[in-house]
This record gives C-alpha cells, structure tokens and sequence, in this order.
C-alpha cells in the first residue's frame, strides 16, 4: 500500500482600492518551490472572498 503525504498552503486575495486582487507572481513562486522539491498540486480551491487554498501531495 502507498502512503502519500499532503501540504496544505494558504494565499489570501489582497484588497487594493476595493478591487480584490490576486498575486499572480506570489502564486508562480508557490508552485515552482513545491515542484523543486517534488511536490505535485493536488487540487486548487477557492475559500470565498478570502484566499486560495492549495494542496500538495507527495
């Protein structure tokens, strides 16, 4: 039987002169360290008007 591992990371969305906005370079920096260090995104999920919730497995 395999055994996985999962990481859970957490990107609020940013309010900038009420507009939200996300950081698209914040989001790239995210998924190239994970990958560097053999994490594969699981899943992506959006967490109302609050952020991004990204989760990794291993």
């Amino acid at each position: 039987m395999r055994s996985y591992k999962y990481k859970v990371e957490f990107l609020p969305i940013e309010e900038e002169e009420g507009e939200k906005k996300i950081d698209k370079e914040k989001i790239e920096e995210i998924l190239n360290s994970y990958a560097a260090k053999g994490w594969r995104l699981r899943q992506i999920a959006l967490c109302g008007n609050l952020g991004l919730i990204y989760v990794f497995e291993k």
